[in-house]
């Protein structure tokens, strides 16, 4: 209702709680004007009244200060609270100490009333009051001048009614002026409360507009895919059928039939299910009841439903309550419709083993029907929109169920039709009741009103019987309840074919797809993403084909998965998909898809795609094997010519050791002679000082020494003992080999595990250098590395037709990065020894005249293994 102001109540305290803060931010403003105001009006003291200018100085500074208090509240939640109370502060306190100066200088007479005035005019355009709060201003600002003119005395009634006029009328002005400013300030609020409330109406309609449009595409796409995969399980097997060029076999010939028919009658199904739609929004489907038996009319549709339930693995069970009235008026084909697509859609998410139970009962003009089944339920926020056309809980590409949502929006406009409601009722995880009322009392028409529009008896009876038939094939079913599960074993004779991954959730495509593919592909079947991805983990094919819309894992995230495993990076993939948009082919490529067919697509063209992808997949792994056999052989050519290579330099460097060998072998036989005549002439003749020659004499004797070992280890190496091979007893070979070697036995342990009888055939010379340099390697390491706990370990065993010994010790070790170099002339390291680097090349060549293999293994400054692998002694 109005106020006063003539504004509605409750658009007036909306406008007061929104203004608030306007009020605030003026109060403060107008709280400003009089700090900074104030003590400006000095000059004005100055030249009017000399006398009193330091004391009204005084009163307007005092005031300042007042209103800066005031300023400092007004930020506060008291100021908030109070701004009014502190508007009407704001008049008065500026007012009294004019009236104090009026009062002090000459009352009536006084010119100051004139500040009055401004204080009118300037706090009432700016503080904004309301009209009454105005007024109220105006009325205490008359009653202070009043006050301070009576207290001051005197006489002059013309100048004090003139004093009131020019007052009155400035205060008139300024109750006008706070009127209008604050009803265009209301106006202003109406309107920008009414644009929000017209920008939230955009938005939602906006937003509304947004779901329709995404529930427009859904439903293009969705309505799309239903349409398009009967017409490819129809045009396909119609195609193969009509080859001349090709017989088919009656077990094909009826199978493919038999998808015909079937899928034809899907696509009926959905039709009459839209033109359905259509009729209802027009106003063209009409009612035609007729009286029933209510038991036996339900009994019958219930009992045509038992056997697809029992197939399903499913208690079916109805219970049937006609009130003691059996009979009831009703359009016994709509009536039909609605019950079976409330059972098609219980039988859909309801898993095996579980129930659905069926309930009618007569209710007086009213028969109340409900479906209850034990499936996945709908989750409580879903509940409002199961009744809505185009409406799916899954509308993405891997939605585990088909359809188009067009089945249970169909139910309730043919319920209202009966002048009726449906309802849902479910729970997540223990299942959903779904009802429908209807109105049983409409008057019923005969069979002769009904209008046959010209067309036979015969062909109008056909003609219904095959709608009939229509309405009772069910929608897509799941898939794992209906299709057997995919194997990966094969036949044997099929383990030489290419193999092919068909990965499709409708059973009917991947019966017609298998039976195009049988006979030419090894055929591995998955029913969705999931199913495909482990089949492919466990095979490899030459072909995949792929459906765009799969439950679980869909088409494109399979082909993203797949691409990333090795061994399907190359192969062809086909998308299967009813949807022909450039978006999708974008993203089936861009996943990594090879190529697509859209639905519909006939037998040959799939056949002659799959020819040519797999003939091509067969080329590049061909390609790929030459390119692998080609790389082998030019790295077999590289290292031959490597060693070809080498085996010149040691040829080279065995004639330059052969010439060597001669030169320096005399002047190290005349060196060792003169030091032994030179310790023999010191023993004769003592010197007086011996240790100053026997330490020079022993460093030369062992340079000598070490040059005799080099000249001799070149000497095996260019020119190795081609003795004849004779049985060896490997323990014997070993122990010569130690004694040779010297160990400080205080300082190093040496632990032997030779088993005696280990007999090769082999050169016993050679093997005794072969044992030595290994040892002596090992003892130099271990003196090298210096320390407490250093062994040396031979181990050895016979393996079969083999014997294996082991050289281990714990001394410097060899670095990773240098084991593969240890075996190679000139190669020197500190595990090697203090050598040119032939000891362990002479090792490998003695290992390979007597054909075995010689390996090492090394953690550096830790420990060093090399493994022999020599053949067994065989007395034949």
């Amino acid at each position: 209702m109005p106020n006063s102001s003539g504004f509605r109540e409750d658009e007036w305290s909306r406008f007061v709680e929104y203004n608030i803060s306007t009020r605030v931010a003026n109060s403060r403003i107008g709280t400003l004007l009089i700090v900074l105001l104030m003590p400006f009006g000095a000059l004005l003291d100055y030249f009017v009244y000399p006398e009193s200018f330091w004391f009204f100085l005084l009163l307007r500074v005092g005031c300042s200060l007042i209103a800066l208090l005031c300023w400092w509240v007004l930020k506060g939640p008291i100021g908030r609270k109070f701004y009014r109370a502190f508007g009407l502060f704001i008049f008065a306190l500026p007012s009294v100490f004019i009236a104090l100066m009026i009062y002090y200088t000459e009352g009536v007479a006084s010119p100051y009333y004139a500040g009055l005035n401004l204080i009118l005019i300037g706090l009432t355009w700016v503080a904004q009051m309301y009209v009454p709060e105005t007024v109220l201003a105006v009325l205490m600002m008359i009653c202070i001048y009043t006050a301070a003119c009576y207290y001051h005395g005197g006489t002059g009634l013309s100048r004090l009614i003139n004093n009131y006029y020019f007052i009155g009328l400035t205060g008139l002005i300024g109750i006008t002026g706070s009127y209008y400013l604050n009803r265009s300030r209301f106006r202003e609020f109406l309107l920008r409360e009414q644009m929000a409330k017209q920008r939230e109406e955009l938005k939602e309609s906006n937003l509304k507009l947004l779901e329709m449009d995404k529930a427009k595409t859904n439903f293009f796409a969705n309505i799309s895919h239903e349409l398009r995969t009967p017409l490819t399980l129809l045009i396909g097997p119609l195609d193969r059928l009509r080859r001349s060029d090709e017989g088919v076999a009656d077990t094909e010939r009826k199978e493919l039939l038999d998808i015909m028919q079937q899928n034809a009658m899907r696509l009926m199904r959905l039709i009459n299910d839209l033109l359905n739609l259509v009729r209802l929004d027009s106003g063209s489907l009409k009612l035609r009841p007729t009286t029933v038996e209510l038991e036996p009319y339900l009994e019958g549709i219930c009992r045509s439903f038992f056997p697809l339930a029992e197939e399903r693995g499913l208690d079916f069970r109805w219970e049937i309550d006609d009130g003691g009235i059996a009979m009831v008026n009703l359009d016994r084909e709509k009536v039909e419709k609605v019950l079976l697509n409330l059972l098609f859609n219980a039988i859909k998410f309801t898993p095996e083993k579980g129930a659905i139970t069926v309930r009618a009962k007569r209710l007086g003009k009213h028969v109340r029907i409900e479906i209850e089944d034990t499936g996945k339920g709908i989750a409580p926020e879903e509940l409002e929109s199961v009744f809505d056309r185009f409406w799916q809980a899954e509308t993405s590409s891997n939605r585990r169920y088909q359809g188009v949502g067009i089945g249970l929006a169909l139910v309730r406009d043919l319920v209202r039709l009966h002048g009726g409601e449906v309802d849902a009722k479910s729970e997540l995880g223990k299942g959903t009741v779904m009802g429908a009322t209807l109105d049983v009392t409409v008057e019923p028409i005969g069979e002769s009103s009904v209008v046959s529009q010209g067309k036979d008896e015969v062909d109008t009876k056909w003609l219904e019987t095959l709608y009939r038939r229509a309405d009772f094939f069910p929608t897509q079913l799941d898939v794992n309840s209906t299709v057997e599960k995919p194997s990966g074993e094969v036949a044997t004779e099929e383990e030489e074919l290419p193999g092919i991954l068909v990965a499709d959730d409708e059973p009917e495509m991947m019966r017609f797809l298998r039976s195009q593919l049988k006979g030419a592909y090894r055929i591995h079947e998955a029913h969705n993403g999931m199913e495909a991805l482990k089949l492919a983990e466990s095979h490899r094919f030459h072909l995949i084909l792929l459906d765009y819309m799969m439950p679980e894992m869909d088409g494109i995230a399979a082909t993203k998965r797949l691409r990333e495993m090795p061994q399907h990076k190359g192969v062809p993939i086909i998308m299967l998909t009813a949807r022909a948009d450039e978006e999708v082919k974008f993203e089936a490529l861009d996943a990594g898809a090879t190529d697509f067919l859209t639905k519909p697509f006939s037998s040959m063209e799939l056949l002659a795609r799959c020819r040519n992808l797999a003939a091509v997949y067969d080329m590049q792994q061909q390609i790929e094997d030459r390119t692998k056999r080609l790389e082998k052989a030019l790295s077999l050519i590289k290292q031959t010519e490597t060693q070809m290579v080498q085996q010149a330099k040691m040829a080279s460097l065995g004639q330059l050791s052969a010439g060597l060998l001669h030169e320096v072998n005399n002047p190290l036989n005349f060196a060792v002679t003169s030091i032994h005549l030179i310790k023999k002439r010191l023993s004769r003749s003592p010197h007086p000082e011996p240790e100053l020659l026997e330490k020079p004499l022993a460093d030369m004797h062992e340079g000598i020494r070490r040059v005799s070992s080099i000249v001799s280890s070149l000497r095996e190496f260019t020119h190795p003992d081609a003795s004849r091979f004779e049985r060896i007893d490997l323990l014997e070979t070993i122990d010569t080999a130690i004694r040779f070697v010297q160990i400080p036995v205080a300082k190093l342990s040496l632990e032997k595990e030779v088993s005696s009888g280990l007999l090769i055939r082999g050169n016993q010379t050679q093997l005794v250098h072969l044992f030595i340099n290994l040892l002596q390697n090992s003892v130099d390491s271990l003196l090298e590395k210096g320390g407490e706990g250093r062994w040396l370990k031979i181990s050895g065993v016979e393996e079969g037709d083999e014997i294996k010994l082991v050289f281990e010790d714990n001394g410097l070790g060899i670095k990773r990065q240098e084991l593969g170099q240890v075996f190679d002339a000139f190669f020197t390291t500190k595990k090697v020894g203090k050598g040119v680097g032939l000891g362990l090349s002479i090792c490998h060549r003695i290992i390979d005249q007597h054909n075995g293999k010689i390996l090492v293994d090394s953690e550096y400054e830790d420990w060093c293994r090399f493994t022999i692998t020599l053949p067994r002694y065989a007395n034949t």
